[in-house]
């Protein structure tokens, strides 16, 4: 029988979220297809704990080689609608059987005592624009609209998620009960665990928040998107290749800003 060529995997982007989509296929390629996969000679990454999480602790992931990349958000792959879920379309996309909805983490985060009620708000990104135009996010309709959404929940407390290490910022003020500050990307992970919710912009932090559910199944994930960012999303599921940033999940709720 001839031997099934190795597959080296890479993204183009070295963030978090960047990386976690790709996170379920080492895995799936092992289970049907027997192929061992490496990532990408070169590959970068926004800091070093995303490669320790998404890949360091992945167990299917064989370690790095060179070698023109078979894997990943390569040129080959046109990223058109097949499942209506972003993981479970990438795996269809590289001749897998579809199989994931979340992305995933070979971390079993901890419960911290104290957060049952907690909602997590997390408004920090690195790569998302704030200007209104295109996909870019208006910050008074983003205010405004979480605003309206909090007083929907009067009996929970909302906790400012804040990184003692300059990963990225808040862009947004909004009113919160309390400051909760994150001291690395595990620590992260069990905060999610441990939380009633997580609300947060179209990004990485939200991926991983989905990579917790697998954990926390009842962790409530709403994600505050722009229309025009949300219209790009309807767009991919009506089959027409997404423009930049339409990353849809169906484990999330989607509230569009005012």
């Amino acid at each position: 029988m001839r031997k099934r060529l190795d597959v080296i995997l890479g993204a183009w982007n070295g963030g978090l979220g960047d990386q976690l989509q790709f996170s379920t296929l080492p895995e799936e390629f092992y289970k049907q297809q027997r192929r061992e996969t490496y990532l990408a000679d070169g590959s970068e990454f926004r800091n070093k704990e995303i490669y320790d999480l998404v890949w360091g602790l992945n167990p299917y992931v064989k370690g790095v080689k060179e070698g023109k990349r078979t894997a990943g958000d390569i040129p080959e792959i046109e990223v058109k609608n097949h499942t209506g879920n972003w993981i479970s379309n990438w795996e269809h996309l590289h001749g897998l059987k579809p199989t994931n909805t979340r992305p995933k983490i070979y971390y079993e985060p901890k419960k911290i005592e104290g957060f049952e009620d907690t909602i997590l708000v997390d408004f920090t990104a690195t790569s998302l624009k704030f200007d209104g135009v295109g996909n870019g996010y208006d910050l008074n309709r983003l205010a405004w609209t979480y605003a309206e959404l909090k007083d929907m929940h009067p009996n929970k407390r909302f906790a400012r998620v804040v990184f003692d290490q300059t990963v990225s910022e808040s862009k947004v003020d909004v009113d919160c009960d309390t400051d909760v500050v994150v001291t690395s990307i595990y620590h992260y992970c069990d905060l999610m665990n441990s939380s009633y919710g997580l609300w947060g912009l179209h990004s990485g932090s939200v991926a991983l928040a989905t990579a917790v559910q697998r954990y926390n199944e009842s962790l409530n994930v709403n994600v505050f998107v722009s229309q025009t960012l949300y219209g790009n999303m309807l767009k991919w599921l009506d089959d027409e290749v997404p423009p930049f940033g339409a990353f849809y999940l169906d484990c999330v709720d989607y509230v569009v800003t005012l």
